[in-house]
This record gives C-alpha cells, structure tokens and sequence, in this order.
C-alpha cells in the first residue's frame, strides 16, 4: 500500500508539472499574434518609444492593431508596436495537483508515525494512520494550491516585434 500512495503521489506531481509547461515563445509578426489572441482580449501594447498602452482589442490585421480603450478606437501600425502583453490569472489546475500530491505525501509520512509499531502487517487496523494521514494531507495540500495559484498574475509576453530580444 505503502508503494501505491507514494507512486501516486510521484505520479500527481509529474503530471502537474507536465501541465505547466511553458507555452511558445511570443509571435513575431502580426499574422502570428491573430492566432493568439481573439476580440476584447485585454492586452498592454508597448511602443517604440516605450509608452505602455491597456486595452481590448478590437481587431488585428497583418500590417495593424486596433484597440478599444474607453470606447475610443485606437490603432497602432505593426512597425510602432515593440511588444504586446497580456496579463493571465494562473491555471488552478497545476496548483492543485501539486497540492494534493505533496500533501498526501507528507500527511501519508506523518500519519505513519502514529501506526502502532507493534501492529502485525496483516492486522485490518493497520496503516489507518497513514491513509488518514494522506486523505487529510491531500485536502489541506489542495486548498493550499488552489489558493496560491488564484492570487498570482502573469503578464506574458505575446507579441515581440523583430530586433527585439
């Protein structure tokens, strides 16, 4: 039993470290960023002369990007735009997952502590303190994940115009 929780838990934690990966690097031209993002996606576009700029978009085209900031259109040509980002609220899921798998492991090492070390490993009582241990160690661990990952922010950079590193 003891082997099956711990490969659980080696198993959750793969996989939300799997699911976090890292999405592509950001477009390089106009035509790539339409793939990425869709009608009233807020964005931040930052000029060449380094002026940021917050707003949804309205529409991108090969050679320009419109966007929609208190109810006013504005446009930017492709070649005044230095980089477009987008800020994203981070995946629960991965923070959940890796929450439930460290805090079953912890909470299956902790629960075995209080086993009896007398117990016969046949006895139906025994590992209760273990399983409890991990049951309980994977609710706490998954609040935990959910809370951490529903306060961080990323600001990802989508658009990086040629030139630039």
């Amino acid at each position: 039993m003891t082997e099956t929780i711990c490969a659980t838990a080696a198993l959750t934690i793969w996989f939300a470290a799997t699911a976090a990966a890292q999405p592509p690097g950001p477009a390089r031209s106009f035509e790539e960023l339409q793939g990425r993002v869709r009608t009233g996606d807020r964005v931040y576009v930052i000029d060449t002369s380094g002026m940021s700029t917050r707003g949804a978009i309205a529409a991108v085209s090969k050679v320009s990007l419109t966007l929609t900031l208190d109810g006013t259109r504005r446009e930017f040509d492709a070649s005044t735009v230095r980089q477009v980002d987008r800020r994203r609220r981070d995946s629960v899921r991965n923070g959940l997952l890796i929450g439930i798998g460290a805090g079953a492991l912890v909470g299956f090492q902790a629960g075995r502590g209080a086993d009896s070390p007398s117990c016969p490993s046949s006895g139906i009582e025994c590992g209760q303190g273990a399983l409890l241990g991990a049951a309980g160690g994977a609710i706490w661990g998954a609040v935990a994940g959910l809370i951490t990952d529903a306060v961080i922010h990323k600001r990802e950079v989508i658009y990086l115009a040629h030139g630039e590193p």
